[in-house]
């Protein structure tokens, strides 16, 4: 099953007609969803995997080591540069570390997983070469790697720690410090260091129980033998990556060799074409499946990865030391660069201001008409932007979530080149959906990927379904839901939160709305479940928020909203009438409650008093709402109530959309 890239045209235009699964669908099992879409170039059959003879990770690194020996593989910061290890090296070192840690005994096979025997070791750093070395070597030696964020907290890390019951785990020094907070060590007592400890840290881990090691130790002990590769198949579980706990504990979803097999063959047939020659720079977290997946795609094609220096401050230089020709990000670091780079067109004067805005006006005229990203003479313009990202980036990435329409046409025509939208889950091994370089339309998912099938499922409750139609087109609205080789094995541990995300059919549902467009594409417009993202790519728990909000003092209801294309919550706040009325008064504050409630000290009131009440109950600076809105009316009067008195969101957000609008546009 071969997978050359496709022409743009070919690959990303939609199929209009309904694309049967494999067993006959009938009227009635149709009924309350819409029908089953594919790719129109892989309807007859889903894409598995990238090449014949790459089944499964290990093949594919001994693929690309055979192709691409030489060739500089992995890179790391030293001196004033960065300096490459070859593919040849990078695989030599790791499977010295994976007999290593063979030979040491640092990890034990269990069955603690349907019918997998797994052997589970963590890996607790930001992103570095050794890291991806420990990856390598546990692709060729079958072990199962739980990564940790280096974000991860005292709370999070010993559950993860008792669900998994790892005993080695690979850290750098300054997740060491997240550790030692840690009460409860459970069953890890196998520390392999991948930078110098001091004293003190090093006596903290061995007072805690901890038996210490060195990436090198254990990689020299590897030296002393030989052991065979681990029989791989596309079954085999390749990671646990644990999602966000925002709305209670992480949840470990059980990804395959095959999961990620497949999602590497189905970003090649994307318009991204990564060829032996790009170069990317690694940043974003790679226990994040969007970063795992460019790495891997990157390594099957013979591409360069250089890690950046684990600084956020150094990544301006980094870039403009690799140079890198694919650039992946999310919406809140391209905010950054858009805010940037339109503050400083707007400090030029004379003919350089005129010359950048009809540059502006023109490129984005043939971008929206043509999906042209260049211009022999308005480029002129934006050589500043182009040498930002290092002067030779080709191609751009986001994902994680959504991004404005104004900030991704902009930054095409500053940046010259395609930037791609991709959507998925850590659930759907990264990559769902994705735009197309050719399509002029911003702000929608694109097309199914190609190793994907979705439908969209009736949500009567909120109004949405598949025989739903907007302005006279017939337009289907529900959950996204999938199915494909991409979709994950359950959550590790967690039947009940599994049965939750995949029905009994095999489909995953995402929680997403979206709608269908003209040419069989997917936008997204609301959310199920009552948690969202921000810009950040954060998940946000609006009930946790609102039970906290609500027993601040003079709070008599609130709704919380967030919009996935901003940074901040909003605030709905119902405020008990004779509290404000008092307050007023002491503050010698004249005027009725309903315009007491629009008066700027009283609302100052208010947001310090749910700062403070959110600090002191441990909301993060995400969940603390620094835009609201004091309504004088109680929430049933709007109808936003169930007869339980229950909050209706989609409701709400209908009933105070022009508040909200207005909050969003008069934030700093």
């Amino acid at each position: 099953m071969g997978c050359g890239v496709s022409s743009a045209h070919q690959f990303m235009r939609y199929s209009q007609e309904k694309v049967t699964e494999n067993q006959p669908d009938s009227l009635e099992n149709n009924k309350g969803q819409s029908t089953v879409r594919r790719n129109v170039k892989y309807a007859n059959q889903l894409l598995m995997i990238p090449q014949q003879g790459i089944t499964t990770l290990q093949e594919m690194l001994q693929n690309s080591v055979a192709k691409y020996g030489n060739e500089p593989c992995l890179g790391k910061y030293e001196g004033d540069n960065f300096k490459f290890m070859s593919y040849n090296q990078v695989n030599e070192e790791a499977i010295h570390l994976g007999i290593g840690i063979s030979n040491l005994n640092l990890v034990k096979e269990v069955q603690e997983y349907k019918h997998y025997k797994l052997k589970l070791i963590g890996v607790f750093a930001k992103n570095r070469r050794e890291w991806m070395i420990l990856d390598w070597a546990n692709i060729l030696y079958g072990y199962t790697m739980v990564p940790f964020y280096d974000t991860l907290g005292p709370e999070s890390i010993p559950f993860i720690l008792d669900q998994t019951n790892i005993e080695t785990m690979f850290i750098s020094a300054e997740a060491t410090k997240s550790l030692i907070q840690c009460k409860e060590k459970h069953k890890l007592k196998n520390l392999v260091l991948l930078d110098p400890l001091s004293e003190q840290q090093i006596s903290d881990l061995k007072n805690k129980g901890y038996q210490l090691f060195k990436f090198e130790e254990v990689v020299e002990n590897g030296k002393k033998s030989i052991v065979q590769l681990a029989q791989v198949q596309p079954s085999s579980i390749y990671t646990l990556c644990y999602t966000s706990g925002t709305t209670g504990n992480p949840k470990g979803a059980i990804l395959s060799h095959g999961n990620f097999i497949s999602a590497i063959a189905s970003t090649q047939a994307t318009d991204a074409g990564i060829a032996s020659t790009d170069v990317h720079l690694s940043y974003l977290p790679l226990p994040h499946v969007m970063e795992r997946l460019i790495i891997l795609t990157m390594l099957f094609t013979g591409a360069s990865i250089g890690f950046y220096r684990g600084d956020p401050n150094l990544l301006k230089e980094d870039i403009q030391k690799l140079r890198p020709t694919i650039f992946a990000s999310v919406p809140r670091l391209y905010n950054k660069f858009y805010d940037g780079i339109k503050a400083k067109i707007n400090e030029v004067t004379g003919f350089k201001k005129s010359f950048a805005e009809r540059a502006v006006r023109v490129k984005l005229e043939n971008l929206r008409s043509e999906a042209k990203y260049t211009s022999g003479l308005y480029d002129k313009a934006f050589q500043g932007v182009r040498d930002l990202f290092g002067g030779r980036c080709r191609l751009m990435i986001t994902g994680s979530a959504p991004i404005q329409q104004e900030v991704i046409d902009f930054l095409k025509i500053a940046a010259c080149c395609p930037i791609l939208e991709g959507y998925g889950q850590t659930e759907s091994t990264a990559l769902s959906f994705s735009t197309g370089a050719w399509d002029p339309k911003s702000a929608h998912l694109g097309g199914p990927a190609a190793n994907t099938e979705f439908k969209l499922v009736d949500v009567p409750d909120m109004n949405y379904t598949s025989l739903d139609v907007v302005n006279g087109i017939k337009t289907p609205r529900g959950e996204i839901c999938l199915k494909g080789y991409g979709v994950f094995q359950g959550y590790y541990k967690d039947p009940e939160k599994t049965a939750e995300a995949i029905d009994a059919a095999g489909w995953l549902h995402t929680g997403d709305i979206g709608l269908i467009t003209e040419n069989g594409g997917v936008k997204i417009i609301d959310r199920k479940k009552n948690i969202f993202k921000l810009q950040q790519g954060e998940y946000i728990a609006p009930e946790k928020i609102e039970a906290i909000y609500n027993r601040v003092q003079g709070v008599s209801e609130s709704f919380i909203y967030g919009d996935s294309l901003q940074s901040q919550i909003v605030a709905i706040i119902v405020p008990q009438k004779e509290f404000v009325e008092k307050y007023a008064a002491e503050k010698q504050i004249q005027a009725d409650f309903e315009n007491l409630c629009k008066h700027p000290e009283i609302i100052s009131f208010y947001q310090k008093n749910i700062n403070d009440y959110g600090r002191a109950n441990k909301l993060n600076s995400l969940e603390i709402a620094k835009l609201i809105h004091l309504e004088p009316q109680p929430l049933q009067t709007f109808g936003c109530l169930t007869s339980t008195f229950k909050l209706q969101r989609h409701i709400a957000k209908q009933v105070f959309a022009n508040q909200i609008e207005q909050l969003y546009k008069g934030q700093a």
